[in-house]
């Protein structure tokens, strides 16, 4: 009976720049630049502990262009030690990593094979009965379907495709490599490893298999939770079970939600926030929680909230997840909460202000407008800082309409 294991991973993204988080927190930056280097060490530990046969990378390794030679000098030390382990690394270029993008290079050991980006190209493991297809990017934008290039499957051999593909769509994600899981099917193998997608899907549970692992690393507030790659088990040429995460991310990102409703005081809502944050799951041992605070609700805080400004509101939330562990550090705290409402207004214009300032919020144009102002802003940011949502959007108006009536009522 044979039987064997391999990993999959993608999108490490080596070299990522966090411009956009190092404006709020350098000290956080720091962290996460390094943490993607220590997501693909850890990589690297678990599929030698594994005792992985091989590591499939479905492209984006590196984010773009190098700046210097650090990103390539560190992968070449950790795929050297899967070398040393016996290990064998196929992977593939992605839209990040294409070859028109990134020209430097650095020699890797042997047990590295880089499918082509010319056509498909098909790299065997006869000792494991293995066969795995893949193809490249040559460059960053590929609208083609590159599934459908692919060859049929080798007869006796357990046949994976290796692609890094926006597969049908998913929301956030630019369109690279389209295609469906019916052409994937039509290939006849029997695993596809994907990449381009950062959150871990299983597309098809058989016949065949198809995954997208996630990113190793969390990079922004876009992308929660646990990040890792997948270890599959293959026993005489059928995959054994469900996918089994490897986690092995440095630092995750998190978003915790508190309502302001029913609390009168400044110094309880921070004890309540300190609850919130102890209660909050840990990240990796040792590793940092990067989170984002969504203040909501209606009551008397609303104002002093919107008074305090954004720093203050930080430094207040960071001082209450302080009291309770070292681990967490605030992103920022968002404001979507609204005053108290109005007791009957002897001040018909006071009230028609009200109205008046509630109906911008609404209106449309207004939220058309705000939000082609914020792709401007989006498209000069990087590491998915500058994707934003309607919530965001919404979230805006909110904290704009806050401070007008904040300004109102203090008679400015």
């Amino acid at each position: 009976m044979s039987r064997f294991c391999f990993v999959h991973a993608a999108d490490l993204h080596l070299g990522t720049r966090f411009h956009g988080l190092a404006m709020r927190d350098e000290e956080m930056a720091r962290h996460f630049a390094a943490a993607t280097r220590r997501a693909l060490e850890r990589l690297v530990d678990k599929t030698i502990e594994r005792q992985a046969s091989f590591l499939l990378i479905a492209g984006d390794i590196y984010d773009g262009e190098w700046r210097d030679a650090a990103a390539g000098l560190h992968f070449a030390a950790q795929m050297a030690r899967l070398d040393r382990a016996g290990i064998k690394v196929v992977t593939l270029r992605g839209n990040h990593d294409a070859a028109s993008v990134v020209r430097g290079r650095i020699t890797l050991p042997d047990n590295v094979v880089e499918l082509a980006t010319a056509r498909p190209q098909t790299i065997e493991m006869d000792e494991l009965r293995v066969a795995v297809h893949g193809q490249g990017f040559a460059d960053r934008s590929c609208a083609e379907n590159l599934a459908t290039r692919y060859p049929s499957p080798k007869a006796g051999f357990f046949n994976i495709g290796l692609l890094h593909t926006s597969l049908d769509g998913r929301p956030g994600h630019g369109s690279y490599a389209p295609c469906t899981p019916v052409d994937l099917e039509a290939r006849g193998y029997d695993y596809w490893a994907l990449g381009h997608i950062h959150e871990f899907e299983v597309v098809r549970r058989s016949d065949p298999m198809i995954v997208y692992p996630g990113n190793l690393q969390g990079r922004s507030i876009r992308e929660k939770g646990p990040k890792g790659a997948v270890l599959i088990t293959v026993e005489d040429g059928r995959i054994v079970g469900e996918p089994e995460r490897l986690l092995v991310d440095a630092g995750q990102f998190a978003e915790v939600q508190l309502s302001i409703d029913g609390i009168e005081e400044m110094h309880d809502l921070w004890l309540a926030l300190s609850e919130l944050c102890a209660h909050e799951p840990a990240a990796v041992e040792g590793a940092l929680h990067a989170m984002r605070i969504v203040l909501t609700g209606q009551g008397p805080l609303h104002g002093p909230l919107v008074a305090m400004g954004n720093t203050e509101r930080v430094a207040e939330a960071q001082a209450a997840a302080d009291r309770k562990r070292g681990d967490v550090r605030i992103e920022k705290v968002k404001l979507r909460t609204r005053p108290s409402a109005r007791p009957a207004a002897d001040n018909e214009d006071m009230a028609s202000l009200d109205d008046h300032l509630s109906a911008v919020a609404e209106d449309p144009a207004v939220k058309e407008r705000l939000r082609a102002a914020l792709e401007q802003i989006g498209a000069r940011m990087t590491a998915g800082v500058g994707q934003f949502s309607e919530q965001d959007v919404e979230a805006l108006l909110l904290e704009g309409l806050a401070t007008a009536q904040q300004r109102v009522d203090r008679g400015d």
